[in-house]
């Protein structure tokens, strides 16, 4: 269970900024977990759904980015990384697999969502995009702060989404992450408690929810 939001400004006015809640829920019990994003500059890939996809997917970060051309790209090989460790689509299933995951990728050009079949949605620069139980809370909120006039930057704006999802959604908690992905100087910039790359190994091997 968790919330990641991303927001892609586009034409060099304000970088991307990706975010997250810090918390995994396993049954009824939440524990610390850290980012639900792990950052290979320029790249990013943020990670809803099963724990085991985050071990897989952060852990084999490095292999899934590198020379990656394209989003299409990095979901076929996504795919294969969690087939490779076990996850299949249903026995019956017609059409593309679903592994039941949501992943987000970022790029300081760019922002994507990878569906659980693996299909690629492009978010609009200057939308601010959120996956996870607390989606329906983050967008609202995403919806509202980029409309308010405030004047406030990407980083305080992905913030306060979270921390309304954080309060609001009872699968989401721990502390409001967030960082910025650079145009000009393709490098992560944490702005919380910072990155911290691989994931974590599953505690007890519990079926659990990032």
């Amino acid at each position: 269970m968790s919330i990641i939001v991303a927001l892609w400004f586009g034409n060099g006015r304000g970088g991307t900024w990706i975010g997250s809640d810090t918390t995994v829920c396993s049954d009824n019990i939440r524990q610390s977990f850290g980012p639900k994003w792990t950052v290979r500059p320029p790249w990013a890939i943020g990670v809803a759904g099963h724990l085991r996809a985050a071990n897989v997917l952060f852990r084999g970060a490095d292999a899934l980015l590198q020379g990656l051309s394209d989003p299409d790209e990095f979901a076929l090989r996504a795919r294969a990384h969690l087939q490779a460790d076990g996850f299949h689509g249903a026995a019956d299933e017609r059409g593309p697999v679903d592994l039941s995951q949501i992943v987000m990728l970022a790029h300081p050009e760019g922002v994507w969502s990878i569906g659980a079949d693996f299909s690629v949605l492009p978010v609009p620069p200057g939308e601010l995009w959120a996956e996870g139980s607390g989606r329906e809370v983050a967008l609202g909120a995403g919806y509202a702060l980029l409309r308010a006039g405030s004047g406030m930057g990407g980083g305080e704006i992905l913030r306060r989404t979270l921390e309304a999802a954080i309060a609001l959604d009872i699968t989401c908690g721990g502390e409001a992450w967030t960082c910025e992905l650079t145009a000009v100087s393709a490098q992560a910039r944490p702005a919380a408690a910072g990155d911290r790359g691989d994931a974590r190994p599953d505690p007890a091997r519990r079926k659990g929810g990032a």
